[in-house]
């Protein structure tokens, strides 16, 4: 079966990759476009690895997904041992029920009251506890398949859930503070809308070009009769400080900013070769468990 994916970004410590006897972590993230993947270090606390990769013939994640097992087993980091495993897929549709009301007897009627389920996928619910929720979401089943076959103790969780989870303890702790959130991929941009440190709204919209995002941002403003220029705007994800976009944003709200990486962890020296906020999701998701 030829390999129908295409290295983006490559970053490999040296002296991790000489072989030293270490705990580590696997982190992946599944995306519309491919999948992106690092490596903890877990005696140091230390990130020393990290590539992504995109499956342009192939979008969508129950796509490429039969493609997985051999491309992983492999790939000269991806099959050793690793102590951990977290997975999280991105889904179109996450649902979220408060808590007191999420009953999982009823996961299926509650998805359906919201979102339509996808065909060949498996519901899954994940507590999202800083706001008190259920998130409720679908995962191909071909991927969750291939994932517990490759790594039998895998922990799968939502991209979604996960960012609402990264995002919210950063305000809590005080890390960085925003009243709107936009995290942005090659194909879909996920936002959220923040009041008194207290998420109001999320969701994932697909997208072609920079011109959707403001038109969603705008639009999910006029909803909640938000005005932008009095309005924190924090971007994540794959747009440049120095781009027309970022630029434009920064015309529109009071202010604009990216955060800087999470100083709970260390990072090997080849980490300062990229925007860390491009992979904000993937590099916290040891922060989710």
């Amino acid at each position: 079966m030829a390999n129908p994916f295409r290295n983006i970004r490559c970053i490999n410590d040296p002296e991790y990759l000489e072989g030293q006897n270490t705990s580590k972590t696997l982190s992946i993230e599944f995306l519309p476009d491919g999948f992106v993947f690092s490596v903890m270090d877990q005696n140091r606390y230390q990130y020393v690895a990290l590539e992504a990769y995109e499956a342009p013939n192939l979008h969508g994640v129950e796509n490429y997904s039969p493609h997985i097992k051999d491309f992983f087993t492999n790939h000269l980091l991806l099959n050793q041992g690793f102590d951990k495993v977290i997975a999280a897929v991105y889904a179109r549709d996450l649902v979220l029920i408060p808590a007191p009301v999420y009953s999982a007897e009823k996961q299926e009627d509650l998805f359906n009251t919201y979102a339509h389920p996808e065909s060949s996928s498996r519901l899954k619910n994940e507590a999202i506890q800083i706001i008190d929720a259920q998130g409720i979401y679908p995962v191909p089943e071909n991927l969750l398949n291939v994932c517990e076959e490759i790594f039998p103790s895998v922990r799968v969780r939502n991209q979604g859930a996960s960012m609402i989870k990264n995002v919210m303890a950063a305000q809590k702790l005080e890390k960085w503070k925003a009243d709107v959130v936009i995290h942005v991929k090659k194909s879909h941009a996920e936002i959220l809308l923040l009041h008194k440190e207290k998420l109001i709204f999320y969701r994932s919209f697909s997208i072609t070009c920079f011109d959707d995002i403001l038109y969603y941002v705008f639009y999910v403003l006029e909803q909640y009769q938000k005005q932008a220029e009095k309005l924190h705007l924090t971007v994540l994800g794959e747009l440049p400080m120095d781009s027309k976009g970022y630029t434009v944003l920064n015309s529109f709200f009071r202010k604009v900013s990216i955060p800087d990486a999470n100083d709970m962890f260390k990072y090997s020296q080849h980490f300062d070769s990229i925007p860390i906020h491009y992979y904000f999701n993937l590099l916290n998701l040891n922060t989710c468990e």
